[in-house]
């Protein structure tokens, strides 16, 4: 039996995997959560999925999506997890425009549940080059799932977009603070150099780590764990040494760009 947590992350690979079937890799890159969940073994689960996509229109999307979420291999694939059903979403309030799309979710669980999703869709640019690489068998392994192939950022450039989001969000989110400690350690410095932040970007960013407390961590963050790993987490001392370490991290890469 899957909790919560786990059939949201069953629901977004197997999304991925039909994606993966028929979109081009070169017009889509995974982000966000789920590109560290999967590929920089993040320990938070994420709530949603988020995808940058290139080249295929508004309309060619959300047929393509729809397609997916109704096909009777998809939906029957879920059932073996314990997912008996899939809400999708009322497209007539959607948001569908040329620089985001959204597709509202609800799966709905052999044993009563009701759990919330989201997939998104950006049409901002691509960050970077991209990789295309199977999905570990090590977080396959736990669901009995194939590998496939999956077009995503790889971590420099999941540091400048966690960066920027930290710089830009009018609420700074806790877990954009500890995705960047998590990928402090899975990167080189060397990859950083001329980045586009300046001085006084850094010390914002800073700034703005200093300023998120425990409880939002707690509540945003620690709630998206496993059980073990909330232990490890679920604590303010543990909080302001990730808060520290990561401040750490973003002072190394104003050294290397000044």
């Amino acid at each position: 039996m899957y909790n919560q947590l786990q059939l949201r992350e069953i629901f977004h690979i197997q999304f991925l995997r039909y994606m993966a079937a028929d979109f081009p890799l070169g017009v889509w890159s995974l982000k966000g959560g789920v590109n560290l969940r999967l590929f920089f073994k993040s320990n938070r689960y994420s709530e949603d999925i988020d995808i940058d996509v290139k080249t295929i229109s508004v309309d060619s999307l959300k047929k393509k999506v729809i397609k997916i979420l109704i096909s009777p291999s998809f939906i029957n694939n879920l059932k073996t997890f314990g997912i008996r059903e899939i809400k999708i979403p009322d497209l007539t309030k959607a948001k569908q425009t040329d620089t985001t799309q959204r597709f509202k979710i609800h799966l709905l669980t052999s044993t009563g549940g009701d759990y919330f999703t989201k997939i998104e869709f950006s049409r901002r640019g691509f960050t970077g080059a991209l990789f295309v690489e199977s999905i570990p068998a090590s977080v396959l392994r736990q669901y009995g799932i194939m590998p496939f192939l999956v077009s995503h950022y790889p971590g420099y450039i999941a540091v400048i977009q966690k960066i920027s989001a930290i710089l830009s969000r009018q609420s700074i989110q806790p877990r954009d603070i500890f995705d960047l400690y998590l990928l402090s350690s899975q990167v080189k410095l060397s990859e950083f150099k001329n980045l586009f932040f300046t001085k006084r970007d850094f010390l914002k960013v800073s700034e703005n780590i200093m300023s998120v407390d425990f409880y939002l961590f707690r509540d945003l963050v620690v709630e998206y764990m496993s059980d073990e790993d909330r232990k490890i987490y679920g604590s303010p001392v543990a909080w302001d040494d990730i808060k520290l370490k990561t401040i750490s991290f973003i002072e190394e890469l104003e050294k290397i760009n000044e």
